[in-house]
């Protein structure tokens, strides 16, 4: 008979609050510049040329947010309540409409995906 292999246990890491993982996920965006398949990252990636310039964010652990966290996270929310003025509002008072367009898919897919625990 022969030994199986130990199987080591480690706890699950606790899922990432939304502007944490924004953060990350934009860190990687604008380092890599290289779209991946994430549609977080992917929407992080795509988003500059939309809004004509680079977003801001905090470290990871920062307590303070930036404009465009603040901006994203109310975007999501709007995606994930159903609640197209403030969605439309919020993507229209940073780009044209056809920016908007072109990012809506990524928009709703990201807000789905970075869900809020709880």
């Amino acid at each position: 008979m022969s030994a199986s292999p130990a199987r080591i246990d480690t706890p699950a890491a606790p899922p990432l609050d939304v502007p944490q993982a924004l953060r990350i996920a934009g860190r990687k965006a604008r380092l890599s510049g290289v779209t991946t398949g994430d549609a977080m990252q992917d929407l992080l990636s795509a988003l500059p040329k939309a809004l004509g310039r680079r977003l801001r964010f905090h470290e990871p652990k920062a307590a303070e947010k930036s404009f465009d966290e603040i901006w994203l996270e109310n975007l999501f929310d709007a995606v994930r309540q159903g609640d197209e003025a403030r969605y439309r509002f919020a993507l229209l008072s940073r780009m044209s409409r056809e920016k908007a367009s072109a990012l809506h898919f990524l928009v709703c897919k990201a807000a789905h995906l970075s869900q809020p625990a709880g």
